[in-house]
């Protein structure tokens, strides 16, 4: 006698992803390991061109009746094809990243010039039990401090080599005019379309605001020297200097610059998240580790011509001050911290500017072992300002620590001024 076995249906989840058409709509399944399904429920004529582009690297699979009419923009993870017959439907497939991570979104779906989607749904995947991590809800922002890029789609290969732009997306470069040249001086951090955080000491000179004419901001660089494949280079409209800044001590040693044309956010260029206190109920107050970026001094005394990273943790004050009592207990005023390994990794000259950054987890309790990519955001906990000089030479100590502008204090200034 023959039974039927247990029915394994996988179920099915659907939504409208964007606020207000209700033709658009995807279709998916539990831990989307094949991706999803997007369908356009309108009629459309041969010929007709559609454009998606996507919040994060991703692909995009067609059918038989449509093809691609534009390379793939890998910068800005837009995909451009036709319809080559008429349709009462359209689809197509979207793959990237899958549960537990955040799928790439669509952010915009352009019918023959038309936006159709002008109020995008970036949050719909976590309403279904499909093992999706949910964003961080106690976050001001849930979009700031997100890397873009995935490498298995969108690495750029520059002279046969994969480059690791885009790793960190918020970081700049502050270039000024210098003897009729624009010269690289201090690193700085993407907060928003037009602002740019960096330290006081970079803009200024024997305390005196410098005028903005002489600035320029690079954003999307990774190589120092030559021209990146997604570089943004912006003029700059305005110089803010804090009002208590002391060029003496360094007191106060935090500024703004505001950018004359907004930057384009894709995976080369995304503004990090602005530090507040309520983080440390997410992550706890003990074992901080923030990561530092910049072209800064490396261990040939010159200015590093790729973009590295250094991981360090926040030290005590006294851990500090036992180091070289002196110094750090001059430079430690309250209003910054210390960091740092003492293993000849540190802050250098040409990193000033720079962000201490603290990569926050979306959901900590999450495991992502096997997977190489980790959901969360980069908030802004401190600015590179000041370190302890070598006793033979006028740069830094690498086995010495790092003061750097608490951020967390300034957040009500930095907000205030962003306006």
């Amino acid at each position: 006698m023959l039974q039927n076995g247990p029915s394994h249906i996988v179920p099915s989840y659907g939504e409208n992803f964007c606020k207000g058409n209700k033709e658009l709509r995807s279709n998916f399944n539990h831990h989307l390991s094949a991706g999803y399904h997007v369908y356009i429920k309108k009629r459309l004529q041969a010929f007709s061109e559609i454009k998606v582009t996507l919040d994060s690297g991703g692909t995009v699979l067609l059918q038989n009746y449509s093809r691609f009419s534009a390379t793939k923009d890998t910068i800005n993870n837009i995909f451009t094809f036709i319809i080559v017959k008429d349709v009462d439907e359209v689809k197509f497939t979207v793959q990237g990243r899958h549960a537990p991570n955040h799928p790439p979104y669509i952010i915009s779906l352009k019918i023959d010039g038309v936006e159709n989607c002008k109020e995008p749904d970036r949050t719909y995947f976590q309403k279904f039990t499909i093992g999706v991590v949910k964003l961080y809800e106690n976050a001001p922002d849930k979009f700031c401090g997100r890397r873009r890029i995935n490498h298995r789609y969108t690495e750029l290969i520059v002279s046969g080599s994969a480059t690791k732009a885009g790793e960190y997306p918020y970081h700049a470069a502050i270039l000024r005019l210098q003897k009729f040249t624009m010269k690289y001086v201090c690193g700085g951090t993407l907060i928003s379309k037009y602002t740019v955080l960096t330290a006081g000491h970079c803009v200024s000179a024997n305390g005196v605001q410098l005028n903005p004419n002489l600035f320029s901001v690079s954003l999307g660089k990774y190589t120092l020297v030559a021209r990146d494949v997604a570089l943004q280079e912006k003029e700059v409209y305005e110089v803010i200097l804090h009002d208590g800044f002391d060029y003496r001590t360094l007191d106060n040693d935090i500024a703004l610059l505001k950018l004359s044309s907004e930057a384009i956010f894709n995976n080369y260029v995304q503004p990090a998240c602005i530090w507040f206190n309520g983080l440390y109920d997410h992550i706890g107050a003990y074992d901080i580790k923030g990561t530092v970026v910049g072209w800064g001094f490396d261990n040939t005394d010159s200015l590093s011509s790729q973009l590295k990273s250094a991981v360090m943790p926040l030290v005590t004050e006294i851990t500090c001050i036992r180091f070289d009592p002196i110094f750090y207990s001059n430079v430690l005023n309250g209003k910054r911290f210390c960091a740092g390994t003492q293993n000849g990794t540190a802050a250098c000259n040409g990193d000033s500017g720079g962000a201490f950054a603290i990569f926050v987890q979306d959901d900590p309790n999450t495991n992502y072992k096997g997977i190489d990519y980790i959901d969360g955001a980069w908030y802004v906990r401190g600015i590179v300002s000041v370190s302890l000089a070598r006793h033979d030479a006028s740069i830094c100590n690498p086995d010495a620590y790092t003061i750097f502008t608490d951020v967390a204090l300034y957040r009500d200034w930095i907000l205030d001024n962003m306006n």
